[in-house]
C-alpha cells in the first residue's frame, strides 16, 4: 500500500512537472512571435521594439511603468520615453509634499544651491537620491511636466519636510517642533547607518509625542494636512499595513482627479503597483484604478513592465553594497518563459496581448499565478539583459 502511494506521489509529481514544462514551452513559443527587439545607442533607443513602445504610449492617455527598482537603465528607458512625448503629469513612488518641494527646488534654486541641497538632504530623497533618477526628475520638471507623489512619506523624510515647515509656520511652538523632528531624525539616520539594529526616529515614542502635540496646536491648513500625513505615514511603518499603504496611494491620486482626468500621465512605479489587473501583491493597487478611471474616460491606459535579467542593483542607503540580480528570485522567476528567448546585449519587448487571448480562449493553462497576473497585467514586457546599480552623486 505504502509503495502504491509513493508511486501514486512521485507519476504525480511528474505529471506536474511535464505540465508546467509545456505550459512554459507554450508561452514560449507565443513570446517568441510576439518579441522585437531594441538597442541602447550611446544616448538613443533604436529599433523596432522601442518604435512599438513610443507607437502605443503616444496612443494610450496614461502610461504606466512599472519597474524593478534601483538600476540606471529604467531612469534612462523612462527619459527617452519623456524626450518623445509631453506629458502633463508624471505621477510617482513618492508623497505629494516631498514631489512639491522636488518641483519647487528644481524651479528656484541655482545649480549650485541644488547640488548643495542634494547634498545635505538627498539620502531623504527615496530613489530620486539617485543620480539618473533625480536627473528624470529635472528633465520633466524643465519640460513642464507637473510632478505629483502618491505615497506615505519615506521614513527618513520626516526631516525634509519638517525642515520646510520650520520655515514656512506662523506658530512658535510648532517651529521648535518641527526643528527637534528636523535634527533627530538626522541623527537617529546616522546612527541607523552604523548599527542598523537604530531604530528611525519616525518610529519612536518620542516622535508619536510631538505629532500629538502638533495636533493641538494652531496651524494652517497645510500643516494640519502634513502633520495627518506623518501621523499616518507612521501607523503604516509600525503596522507594515500594506492594504492601508495601497488605500493612501489611491485616496491621494483621486484627490487630484481634476489635475489629472482627460490629460496626458506617466507614472512610474514599483511593478507591483502598476499592473491593470490584480497586484502581484493580491491587491488592485493604483495600476487598476488608473486602468477604470481611463475607461471610463472612453481612453486607454498603457501598461508597461521592465525588468532585467542579470546585473546589479543599488541598495536604497548610500555606502551600502549593491546586489547580484538573480532571475531566480522574486517574481523574476515566474519570467522563465520568456527569458529563455534573452541573447545577446539587444533589449527586448514582448507584446502580452496575444499570450493574454490564448489565454482567455483557453488555449493556455497557467498555474503560476503571478506569471499570469502579469501577463494580465501589462500590455508589454521589456527585458534589459543586464543592467547596471543606480548610483548616488559623487560628493
Amino acid at each position: 500500500m505504502i509503495r502504491k502511494i509513493i508511486a501514486l506521489t512521485i507519476l504525480t509529481c511528474l505529471l506536474n512537472t511535464l505540465s508546467i514544462f509545456a505550459q512554459d514551452s507554450l508561452i514560449t513559443a507565443l513570446a517568441k512571435n510576439n518579441q522585437t527587439t531594441f538597442t541602447k545607442d550611446v544616448n538613443q533607443l533604436k529599433g523596432l521594439g522601442w518604435d512599438k513602445i513610443i507607437e502605443k504610449a503616444k496612443g494610450s492617455s496614461n502610461v504606466l511603468i512599472g519597474e524593478d527598482h534601483f538600476t540606471d537603465e529604467i531612469p534612462f528607458f523612462v527619459s527617452k520615453i519623456a524626450e518623445q512625448i509631453k506629458f502633463d503629469n508624471f505621477f510617482c513612488e513618492i508623497d505629494p509634499f516631498t514631489a512639491h518641494i522636488f518641483e519647487q527646488k528644481i524651479n528656484t534654486l541655482s545649480t549650485d544651491a541644488l547640488k548643495k541641497y542634494k547634498a545635505d538632504y538627498g539620502n531623504t530623497f527615496s530613489f530620486y537620491a539617485f543620480e539618473s533618477e533625480f536627473n528624470l526628475l529635472k528633465q520633466l520638471v524643465n519640460g513642464k511636466t507637473n510632478i505629483r507623489g502618491t505615497d506615505q512619506i519615506l521614513l527618513v523624510a520626516d526631516r525634509l519636510i519638517c525642515n520646510e515647515l520650520m520655515q514656512s509656520t506662523k506658530n512658535k511652538r510648532a517651529k521648535e517642533i518641527y526643528e527637534s523632528i528636523r535634527d533627530q531624525s538626522k541623527a537617529h539616520f546616522s546612527a541607523f547607518l552604523k548599527d542598523q539594529k537604530k531604530p528611525f526616529y519616525l518610529l519612536t515614542e518620542d516622535f508619536g509625542k510631538k505629532i500629538d502635540e502638533l495636533t493641538k496646536l494652531k496651524l494652517s491648513s497645510e500643516e494640519n494636512k502634513i502633520v495627518a500625513a506623518l501621523k499616518l505615514t507612521a501607523e503604516i511603518y509600525k503596522s507594515q499595513n500594506h492594504h492601508l499603504r495601497i488605500q493612501l496611494m489611491k485616496n491621494q491620486l483621486m484627490a487630484d482627479y481634476n489635475n489629472w482626468v482627460g490629460k496626458k500621465n506617466l507614472y512610474k512605479y514599483g511593478a507591483n503597483h502598476a499592473s491593470k489587473g490584480e497586484s502581484m501583491l493580491e491587491i488592485y493597487d493604483i495600476g487598476n484604478l488608473v486602468n477604470n478611471v481611463a475607461d471610463s474616460q472612453f481612453t486607454n491606459s498603457l501598461h508597461i513592465v521592465i525588468v532585467g535579467k542579470s546585473g546589479m542593483q543599488a541598495s536604497p542607503f548610500q555606502g551600502f553594497p549593491a546586489s547580484k540580480i538573480d532571475e531566480n528570485e522574486g517574481f523574476l522567476r515566474s519570467l522563465k518563459p520568456f527569458f529563455k528567448l534573452i541573447n545577446g546585449n539587444e533589449w527586448q519587448c514582448f507584446d502580452m496581448a496575444p499570450i493574454r487571448r490564448a489565454i482567455e480562449n483557453g488555449k493556455i493553462k497557467i498555474t503560476d499565478i503571478k506569471l499570469l497576473r502579469i501577463i494580465k497585467g501589462f500590455d508589454l514586457l521589456v527585458v534589459i539583459p543586464e543592467v547596471t546599480a543606480s548610483q548616488f552623486p559623487k560628493s
